[in-house]
């Protein structure tokens, strides 16, 4: 009996959420400048809020931190199954989650680098259109919930006859759209701070 399968799905529903929980962020700014993010602000623990609270250093850490669990858990799910199956997607799906409900954050930085390292050419052309887009709309609100839709409609082209890609992506797109709905924006922090300093 292969038990490869089973492994696996234990790996992307066990593991992939307790890395995603894991509260790097806030070890690294604790550690560099004795400062716990979830009491200050608005309480996010996020790549933002390290910068903002912490400083470049910390929030360049912080990065690299969530990017590394974004690659690991695609990583991990080759291990298990062919690489750049839709378990991967899954696998994304699963380290949000535990991001946002042991780790207090969004997961943006962790589903923007798993989807990289699962799809390079997909996320490539999510960046570069919305990057467009963004030169002439110039709202980031309109900009953060297209680049949600435009992910779902490149990775269904690129898996036309393989409609769990896209149904696994309106997954993921869907749970960061929620999560954008029910977490307060670091970034409006920032501009807020920025509108009371200049009057």
């Amino acid at each position: 009996m292969n038990l490869t399968p089973i492994w696996g799905s234990l790996t992307v529903f066990i593991a992939c959420p307790l890395l995603g929980g894991l509260p790097l962020i806030d070890w690294i700014t604790y550690a560099l400048t004795g400062r716990q993010l979830s009491k200050l602000g608005t309480g996010n623990v996020s790549v933002s809020a390290a910068f903002y609270h912490g400083g470049k250093v910390a929030g360049v850490c912080a990065v690299l931190s969530e990017a590394a669990k974004g690659i690991i858990a695609v990583v991990l799910t080759r291990l298990f199954f062919p690489s750049g199956s839709v378990w991967e997607i899954l696998a994304i799906i699963a380290l949000v989650m535990g991001r946002y409900w042991m780790g207090k954050g969004a997961g943006t930085t962790n589903a923007v680098w798993g989807i990289l390292a699962h799809d390079a050419i997909a996320a490539g052309l999510v960046w570069l259109i919305s990057l467009v887009g963004f030169t002439i709309i110039r709202d980031r609100l309109i900009g953060k919930y297209s680049a949600l839709v435009l992910l779902v409609v490149i990775i269904g082209l690129r898996h036309p006859y393989q409609l769990e890609y896209t149904f696994a992506t309106l997954g993921l797109t869907s749970l960061l759209g929620w999560i954008y709905q029910n977490i307060p924006d670091d970034l409006d922090l920032v501009a807020t701070t920025e509108q009371s300093s200049q009057k």
